[in-house]
């Protein structure tokens, strides 16, 4: 199935499951305004990449008057700081894990790929998302070679760019494709959902879905490569 319908899918089972989050979705880019963010560089954008950004260009809502911790908070973030704020990201419970997503703008990817090549990665990587659990902080990259455009899942926590390496990312979990993601993210929305019970309704304003953790497992090991 070709990677736009996919994500057609994703769309629809998002609106299903988890409308506010479909509401937040920025819309998509034109092929021409990809193409001039993305021209100057040496490499050539994965058509993946280009079906993902026509379909949405991140998650992205306006954010409110912010006091200035708020703004400091942000600025902390560095290249994706200004996408802190709850109407940036995704909250997700995953058993006793609380999991903030971002999807990020074209122009946080970029940015993202332009503080990798600063930092002397070797490798040509374009960050689409990220997830942060306390702590920790989980990349997720696409390879920018269009004959192989691997989905890397890899933990970045005090990572410096130049540690990411082949031989690291071998060692974290991947995708062989973006299309695999989307779809492990369409199922996890189809079956993976577990509603919020009564006694948890005051986490109903901190998290946006909860997720059983044995299903996501289940699925999860489905769909790696």
């Amino acid at each position: 199935m070709p990677t736009i319908d996919i994500l057609h899918r994703f769309d629809t089972a998002l609106r299903e499951t988890v409308p506010k989050i479909a509401s937040r979705l920025q819309p998509g880019l034109m092929i021409a305004d990809i193409a001039e963010k993305t021209d100057s560089f040496s490499w050539k954008l994965p058509h993946e990449a280009y079906d993902l950004y026509q379909w949405h260009n991140g998650l992205s809502g306006q954010p409110g008057k912010l006091n200035l911790a708020e703004k400091l908070l942000r600025l902390k973030g560095k290249w994706h700081g200004e996408l802190s704020g709850r109407e940036n990201e995704v909250h997700l419970k995953l058993g006793f894990r609380l999991i903030v997503a971002k999807f990020l703008p074209l122009d946080y990817a970029l940015a993202g790929h332009r503080h990798l090549k600063l930092g002397r990665c070797l490798i040509d990587l374009l960050p689409v998302c990220i997830l942060t659990e306390g702590k920790d902080t989980i990349y997720c990259m696409m390879r920018l070679d269009s004959e192989n455009p691997i989905l890397y899942c890899a933990k970045g926590t005090n990572l410096p760019p130049m540690k990411v390496t082949e031989s690291f990312l071998s060692t974290q979990p991947q995708f062989s494709r973006l299309s695999n993601f989307i779809t492990f993210l369409t199922v996890c929305c189809q079956q993976g959902i577990q509603p919020i019970s009564s006694h948890q309704k005051s986490l109903q304003d901190e998290i946006d879905l909860q997720l059983n953790p044995l299903e996501f497992e289940r699925l999860y090991q489905q769909q790696i490569i």
